[in-house]
């Protein structure tokens, strides 16, 4: 099995650290991070990611403006090859009716993949990054 690229984005250092100690365990994954969605960006500029562990609520530019940036790059008529883009995890403390898995999913098809609940699932959420690099 090959390795996948993760990033995890996320603003709040103690999970980030967590996430990457945890997923940089598996031997299938290199995984890398971002404080927020204009770190994100930039990441994604210049390398090739195929997951993208993603908070919503950030300073600087949140999860949905990262999101948002991203489906805006796969429509921008000036890029000559659209931009690989990678399955987003999203991962969020916000409560489902506040926040439901299929608003996100139907805002973006092509991207969000799977919305994973804080107090994460560290389970669920091996089995959502495995289904993504499985595609």
């Amino acid at each position: 099995m090959s390795q996948s690229r993760v990033l995890i984005v996320e603003d709040e250092e103690a999970i980030r650290e967590l996430l990457v100690d945890f997923l940089t365990s598996s031997p299938h994954l290199i995984v890398e991070s971002a404080r927020d969605g204009v770190e994100a960006l930039h990441q994604l500029a210049t390398q090739r990611y195929d997951v993208i562990v993603l908070d919503l609520m950030m300073p600087m530019m949140s999860g949905v403006d990262l999101l948002d940036s991203l489906s805006a790059m796969t429509t921008d008529p000036s890029l000559t090859t659209p931009p690989f883009l990678p399955a987003v995890i999203v991962i969020t403390a916000a409560p489902d009716d506040f926040l439901q898995r299929e608003q996100l999913c139907n805002r973006f098809p092509t991207l969000v993949r799977d919305v994973l609940r804080k107090p994460l699932d560290f389970a669920a959420l091996t089995s959502a990054i495995e289904a993504c690099c499985s595609d």
